[in-house]
């Protein structure tokens, strides 16, 4: 089969969209299609001016296949579509896809709608000469774009630390003594004068969740848990006992203690979106407690089978002790989410599942 022509128009460099970018740039290195570019220009636009929607452009990407299917990616955190986008493409993919949100639209766009599966930053282990061009065009001769271009042509991380493809997976470590991690965020509920009061309130539930979580693990568990809040103004002011130390927290060394703990606790992120946790928990095979899904993914990630299923911090405990204790629940969940992973989440995978979904729809 030749290459598919792909010719990708992108606004940002967002880590929101760097998923697709990597599985485009795998995609066209392996032959599998044959990868263009050019800046948008047009700004995404919402039918809503909900505060947190003013710059989700970012978290946006066109791709004209085969010359003439043009994919919109919706990569942004809550469940709003950019409907304007919907009527001009073919297929809108959908990272935060909530059925009652699509079953409102008519039939002909609701069809158009798809999930596009679970999100987190990954980068290529190959030179980037696409990412290095996006880098230049959207910031010009700046400080920014250096950083672009770090990305882009460090691979092996010299001049600072990078998430890529190599270190961002792991095959089931089933041996591993069955160890609890819960690293996470507190978000300030106050830090944005235009937040509205509904997402004030949100982010202070997510908090005290985590907060709850955090406190009842460590009380029942002891040495099998380690967790806690990263280092913020806001975490250290309102959980100063919750703040683990500054250094646990930089993403090279949370990579490596993620390594050994086969049991890992996934909660809902801002705008009931499924955090990137969840996703790189998926990515080195664990053992998942997650708390129960707001949106829909593609495929067979199922509670159960992906992982067990949790509504509050209590249960969170309890399935955390069962995962402890039941060795052989431990080891299929892990085991399934390396299949996942490999099927669904791994960038050229994902990118490949929504190409071929287009061409045989187109």
């Amino acid at each position: 089969m030749s290459a598919i022509a792909c010719r990708l128009f992108y606004q940002s460099a967002s880590p929101h969209i760097q998923q697709l970018y990597t599985g485009f740039r795998l995609l066209h290195r392996s032959g599998f299609l044959h990868l263009s570019q050019e800046r948008r220009r047009s700004p995404v636009v919402y039918a809503s001016d909900a505060p947190h929607l003013r710059d989700a452009g970012h978290a946006h990407l066109d791709v004209l296949v085969g010359g003439k299917l043009r994919l919109h990616f919706d990569t942004h955190d809550a469940e709003e579509l950019a409907l304007s986008e919907l009527d001009r493409c073919h297929l809108y993919f959908k990272r935060s896809w909530l059925p009652t949100v699509v079953n409102s639209l008519p039939p002909e766009q609701r069809a158009r709608v798809l999930p596009l599966g679970l999100n987190y930053r990954v980068l290529p282990d190959v030179v980037d000469l696409f990412a290095a061009r996006r880098a230049l065009s959207l910031t010009g001769l700046s400080r920014a774009t250096l950083g672009g271009f770090k990305q882009a042509l460090d691979i092996n991380n010299r001049f600072g630390f990078h998430p890529r493809l190599r270190m961002m997976q792991a095959a089931p470590n089933l041996r591993a003594d069955p160890n609890v991690l819960f690293l996470v965020a507190a978000y300030d509920p106050y830090d944005d004068p235009a937040r509205n009061q509904e997402k004030i309130d949100d982010r202070i539930f997510i908090n005290e969740t985590r907060a709850r979580c955090i406190r009842l693990l460590k009380d029942a568990l002891g040495p099998r848990f380690t967790g806690g809040f990263s280092p913020s103004r806001f975490a250290t002011e309102q959980y100063p006992d919750l703040v683990v130390a500054h250094e646990s927290t930089s993403q090279a060394q949370y990579l490596r203690t993620l390594g050994s703990f086969p049991i890992c606790v996934a909660t809902t992120g801002l705008h009931g979106s499924t955090g990137w946790k969840l996703a790189e928990y998926v990515a080195f095979s664990k053992a998942i407690l997650s708390e129960r899904l707001v949106y829909d993914v593609p495929g067979t990630f199922a509670p159960g089978r992906n992982y067990i299923e949790f509504t509050s911090p209590e249960e969170c405990l309890n399935g955390a002790v069962r995962l402890i204790e039941d060795v052989a629940l431990r080891q299929r969940l892990m085991q399934s989410n390396a299949a996942y992973y490999r099927d669904y989440l791994r960038p050229d995978a994902l990118v490949r599942n929504a190409l071929t979904i287009a061409l045989e729809q187109g």
